[in-house]
């Protein structure tokens, strides 16, 4: 699972497989600083979060979305911070709030899907997803996670139409070549499986998807 921290959290997802670059932090939580405007607090809670002090970083998007309790914003850094510390449910709330309060803020719905995702509560992801394309349908990303999560509930030709839009529209993202595959080799497609994985491997330098990709191919084409 990779994650773009400080604006939408991007999925790495398969069916049964997920790869997670975040690390839960427990420390005590932090107190704000005791001072600041609006746009301080969340400018310092952005470098916070880019500087992986999570705890901080909560800590001064509370402080942001006290002061202005109208922020859509707000509450979705504060989501973005929650889920960098493995609070699912808490995330999942500071993003619904931004959309009570911004309804077509994209990346606070696609964040919620990612959530949902990671709560393996794939009707609730697909629709969240499915309505983000519907604010953004040229984001490739978020297709990909689309057709990720419908892997997820076997809908594989949603999965692979998804994954192909992914591609058409960033011929260079790797992973929906490796969702492809995936997909192919569920159901049964053995060398439209193998075409995409290996063009998957011809892309990507992940070393865990690699490993996960290889391992795929080796049993696809047998001893």
């Amino acid at each position: 699972m990779t994650i773009r921290r400080t604006d939408w959290l991007l999925f790495a997802i398969m069916a049964l497989f997920a790869i997670s670059s975040l690390v839960g932090c427990l420390a005590s939580p932090a107190e704000p600083t005791p001072y600041g405007t609006f746009e301080e607090r969340l400018a310092q809670g952005r470098q916070y979060l880019d500087d992986n002090k999570v705890q901080k970083a909560i800590a001064e998007f509370q402080a942001a979305a006290r002061l202005d309790s109208s922020s859509a914003e707000a509450h979705f850094r504060l989501g973005n911070a929650y889920y960098q510390d493995q609070r699912l449910d808490d995330a999942a709330q500071s993003y619904q709030k931004a959309l009570e309060l911004d309804s077509n803020h994209v990346d606070a719905r696609s964040n919620l899907g990612a959530v949902y995702y990671e709560q393996m509560q794939f009707d609730k992801a697909a629709s969240e997803f499915s309505q983000a394309i519907s604010l953004r349908q040229d984001d490739a990303d978020i297709h990909y996670n689309l057709g990720a999560t419908y892997v997820q509930q076997n809908k594989l030709d949603s999965a692979i139409a998804e994954f192909r839009e992914a591609l058409r529209l960033n011929p260079q993202l790797a992973r929906a070549y490796f969702g492809l595959g995936n997909a192919f080799k569920l159901q049964g497609k053995t060398g439209d499986a193998v075409e995409a994985l290996e063009r998957f491997l011809s892309m990507d330098e992940s070393p865990e998807l690699r490993s996960v990709a290889q391992s795929l191919l080796a049993e696809l084409k047998g001893p």
